[in-house]
């Protein structure tokens, strides 16, 4: 459902949240309610401008109960620096936010439980985005330090595996208390969109990363360059897990070697995708020399 539109980035609202807008109005109150979404708009907006701030064009935010997604045009993955600075924004002002309730509190109105409610929900939304899991920032932060290592589609999936572990505990703690007698609705509906949403993350890093290897022969003409980086496999290794190895906003160089370490051969990343098109991921790489 759209909202409008703040400084060209439109603002939309999941049908979720509408649910658990409808949920919190039978136990909480509608100053609280307007506290969680302009907590929620401020967070996902700083992910919006540090974006535009870096370059990248955003296009829309999709508000949900405990968080939000921010699009952007022609997403790739990003450079690790680019993505920690775009992830720890949202946090970030949340974490202001709550250090400025805080000063009013101590200075100005001692006593104002709008304050002190304003802090509670900035500082639980900046904690709980901050947890090491996809879909949430901690996530993003955890992915852009494992991309380097391990590949983004890989540091993708552990990411996102991270996030469906954290959705589950979220999920048990929430009917642990159920079955206390303390209502945990929020903990279970956290842990239910948590668990699906790193699951989208984990099942849209195949095409993600497929995409992204697409356009590198365009940002190579558009930028004139490329950092470029040498791999080295040997030849039974499949195409896919070479596609692993690849790291973000890098042009590969593939060099082949048998078990005796002589070279076979020597390819280039626009090679190896046009050969992964026409004959599939699942080949060793000795096949397309």
């Amino acid at each position: 459902m759209p909202l409008g539109s703040l400084w060209g980035i439109r603002i939309r609202l999941n049908p979720l949240f509408l649910l658990f807008a409808a949920c919190w109005f039978l136990g909480g109150t509608p100053l609280e309610l307007l506290m969680i979404c302009l907590s929620l708009v401020a967070h996902e907006l700083a992910h919006g401008l540090a974006g535009r701030a870096l370059g990248l064009k955003v296009k829309e935010i999709e508000l949900y109960p405990f968080g939000g997604v921010f699009r952007i045009e022609e997403q790739l993955e990003l450079e690790p620096r680019t993505e920690r600075c775009l992830a720890w924004s949202g946090p970030a002002v949340n974490l202001a936010l709550a250090g400025a309730a805080i000063v009013l509190t101590s200075r100005v109105f001692p006593h104002s439980a709008a304050l002190l409610y304003l802090i509670r929900v900035n500082l639980a939304l900046a904690c709980f985005n901050l947890l090491p899991g996809l879909p949430l920032d901690g996530g993003r932060i955890l992915r852009s330090y494992l991309a380097p290592l391990f590949g983004f589609r890989r540091a993708t999936e552990q990411a996102a595996l991270l996030g469906q572990g954290l959705a589950l505990l979220l999920f048990c703690a929430g009917l642990a208390g159920l079955l206390r007698g303390n209502l945990s609705i929020s903990l279970i509906l956290a842990g239910v969109i948590l668990f699906f949403a790193a699951t989208r993350e984990k099942k849209q890093a195949v095409y993600a990363f497929l995409r992204s290897l697409g356009v590198k022969e365009r940002e190579l003409r558009q930028r004139g360059g490329l950092r470029g980086e040498m791999l080295v496999v040997l030849e039974e290794t499949r195409l896919l897990d070479v596609f692993r190895l690849f790291s973000p906003q890098r042009y590969h160089f593939i060099r082949i070697v048998d078990r005796g370490y002589r070279i076979s051969g020597e390819i280039t990343e626009t090679s190896l995708i046009r050969a992964a098109m026409q004959k599939g991921l699942e080949i060793p790489i000795k096949k397309i020399l």
